[in-house]
């Protein structure tokens, strides 16, 4: 039988009051009111600014203030070329991609962003091309070994790491692990098994990889080398929207079999909890894919059918007492 000592490597306290300040996770016996008390993640999400065109197949990074999203696709037959940025309250057109792409990853902020990967034109096909953005305009960047579209990725354009992912011509999913150090790329410890559609985020040594197709649950941990699984997805899915920390993230939408879901849960670098339900349940959206679960979340865009909206999440923490009811 797990303990509370076992699962996080200390006892419960016992205290005759409440500590202050507390943090998500913190778990403590209150001897003067006799109750088991705790810190958990509460949310609420609201609506934002709509991007300027309704858009699927979309990647994006940044904070909830300072966000950016690009590529995709506004027609069943488009390789866009758009980028938008966010400033928290409306979207904004900026400098175009080089190339037109769909499903790619992207990491980094509104000024560092990364770009990689994708669909792209013509005949659909996998690339592995990078670009770099500096908050104005889009440069070419050093291509990763191994094309790939709907894969996973977390870091900085500095030290990143991409994983996973499926290609075309042949179509294949791939284990790939890629990281890219400021001026190469190189391969590392694969998956332990070929995915897709997974959603990411953290940073080069410290990765998630959440759900993928099928209803996935698992959610694998990266540390600079080795993947390691982690607590399951309460709901499994893919192709949705993640953000933060190997501690700290949340989990948002996704295509969960049979459909599409609004479900949100969050991570608290043991297990998923269930939080509130966004507004629209949608896939191939955009997302603050690295930015703090504390200071806010927003999804972009995204097929359900194919949308413009975008909704914005923010985390508090609230004291809980445990009960037995």
């Amino acid at each position: 039988m797990s303990t509370f000592k076992n699962i996080r490597g200390v006892a419960i306290k016992s205290l005759t009051s409440d500590p202050s300040p507390a943090a998500a996770g913190d778990i403590w016996y209150n001897s003067t009111s006799q109750t088991l008390k705790g810190v958990i993640n509460t949310g609420a999400w609201s609506s934002g600014g709509n991007l300027t065109a309704a858009t699927n197949a979309l990647a994006g990074t940044g904070t909830l203030t300072a966000g950016v999203v690009a590529g995709g696709r506004d027609n069943p037959s488009d390789f866009d070329t758009t980028t938008e940025e966010y400033n928290g309250t409306a979207w904004s057109p900026s400098g175009a991609l080089n190339t037109g792409r769909t499903l790619s990853m992207f990491v980094g902020t509104q000024t560092t962003g990364f770009y990689m990967g994708g669909i792209k034109a013509p005949a659909n096909t996998t690339t592995n091309e990078v670009e770099d953005y500096n908050g104005t305009a889009w440069t070419g960047g050093t291509a990763f070994i191994v094309g790939r579209y709907s894969g996973g990725a977390a870091g900085t354009n500095t030290a990143s790491v991409i994983f996973g992912g499926r290609q075309i011509g042949p179509d294949v999913t791939i284990a790939n692990v890629e990281e890219w150090n400021g001026s190469s790329w190189s391969e590392v410890n694969n998956l332990p098994s070929a995915i897709l559609t997974q959603n990411s985020c953290g940073t080069q040594t410290a990765a998630l990889s959440i759900g993928g197709p099928s209803g996935s649950t698992a959610t694998l941990e990266y540390d600079g080398t080795n993947w390691t699984s982690v607590g399951s997805l309460n709901t499994g899915r893919g192709n949705g929207g993640a953000a933060g920390t190997t501690s700290a993230a949340i989990m948002a939408t996704g295509y969960a079999t049979p459909g599409l879901t609004t479900t949100t849960e969050l991570y608290n670098g043991t297990a998923w909890s269930n939080s509130t339900s966004c507004s629209l349940a949608r896939q191939e959206l955009g997302s603050a894919r690295n930015g703090s679960t504390g200071s806010g979340f927003w999804i972009a865009g995204g097929e359900s059918p194919r949308t413009a909206a975008t909704e914005e999440f923010i985390v508090a923490d609230a004291t809980k007492t445990f009960t037995t009811s």
